[in-house]
């Protein structure tokens, strides 16, 4: 059987906002029309009193490391971010790292940052092009002029500074000219990310802009050839959602390639022992869980037998509620999700974490 989660040596990946001032446009916060927030996500920023009540000293105790990385929005975000900072290092060993745009607040806020953290901080900006023109077609309304400055100021200090780009077909060709760009303004070391927000068999995905223009994500490594089947874009308000170019059919999967298949390798369970804390506070045991709850969604996860159990009992799994190690010591983290993970996997397991798809995410350090 698959190893439960550890309560005592955890590392915690924290989504505390679903404020960004960017609109990337595969971005699960993002709506395909105008690239602003969806309408059903609700605006939420945690504040340093949260954190608090969710993050005695005694729970940062067990935890050594704090993540910070929006899958609803970008940390940064958050108006208490500094103070959640400082409370962590002040009263825990724990590390902690960011990952966000890098495209928002003052120069004394990225430097304050920077001393703050110390040693023990790692900020990951996230640049995607040499010019402005090749970093925004993916990164919108960010200025990449003003993310290498702050990444410039972070790195005077004691904090180590990375930088992260995500590939796609108009930027895969530049990766030494970003990296050296980055290098330049500080990174210590760079992570190219391909794309993976792209449907089998699509090698593009259409969208609008904010001025009702539509533009396409050509996936890295591949070549569209059927654009006479973008559909033409009217208007925002007539532009249908989600809108994707059908590059070629998508193969036809048997109802048995369907069925939950033992073979699960979790790339969150021991020995990495990492969880997810969401934005309402909720306890779930990877990004690919996240991505797919959500109370505003009607999704699949929540037709499966192991989330009607824990939405039945969702604020025992929510840390503004109960202590985190109560909660990963729960039977329904330690037990039921392990059991479930091992022999009776739900749909998110199997698409993302079967041995066969091995599944390397398409992330290295280079």
């Amino acid at each position: 059987m698959l190893a439960a989660w550890d309560s005592n040596d955890l590392s915690v990946f924290m989504d505390i906002s679903t404020y960004c001032n960017a609109g990337c446009p595969q971005c699960h916060r993002t709506d395909n029309n105008g690239l602003g927030k969806v309408d059903w996500l609700p605006l939420v920023q945690w504040t340093i009193n949260q954190f608090k009540t969710a993050f005695s000293a005694e729970t940062m105790s067990h935890i050594k490391r704090f993540h910070f990385c929006g899958t609803w929005g970008d940390p940064i975000m958050v108006k208490d971010i500094l103070k959640i900072v400082k409370y962590i290092i002040q009263y825990s060993n724990a590390r902690v790292s960011f990952d966000t745009n890098g495209s928002m607040r003052s120069e004394e806020f990225w430097w304050d940052l920077g001393v703050s953290g110390g040693d023990r901080l790692t900020l990951r900006f996230d640049v995607d092009g040499i010019n402005q023109e090749m970093h925004q077609h993916y990164r919108r309304f960010t200025d990449l002029n003003k993310v290498l400055n702050h990444m410039s100021i972070a790195s005077q200090t004691n904090c180590e500074v990375a930088a992260q780009t995500i590939l796609f077909k108009h930027n895969e060709d530049y990766k030494n000219e970003i990296r050296s760009l980055c290098e330049e303004h500080g990174s210590q070391a760079h992570i190219f990310v391909t794309s993976d927000r792209f449907n089998p068999g699509q090698n593009a995905t259409q969208h609008t802009d904010e001025n009702g223009n539509a533009f396409i994500l050509e996936k890295a490594g591949t070549k569209v050839i059927a654009t006479d089947n973008i559909i033409p874009v009217k208007s925002i308000k007539e532009q249908p959602k989600n809108t994707v170019i059908p590059v070629k059919e998508q193969p036809k999967v048997s109802a048995a390639a369907t069925q939950p298949k033992p073979d699960i390798e979790c790339d969150w369970a021991k020995p990495r022992n990492e969880i997810i804390v969401s934005y309402d506070g909720q306890v779930l045991p990877c990004c690919y869980h996240q991505n797919n709850y959500h109370p505003n969604r009607n999704n699949f996860i929540y037709r499966d037998p192991l989330y009607t159990e824990y939405e039945n009992n969702k604020l025992e799994y929510n840390v503004l509620h109960k202590p985190l190690n109560n909660i990963i010591d729960s039977k329904w983290w330690s037990d039921t999700l392990v059991n479930s993970i091992a022999n009776n996997p739900i749909r998110t397991c199997v698409v993302n974490c079967t041995k066969k798809t091995g599944n390397a995410r398409n992330q290295k350090r280079e």
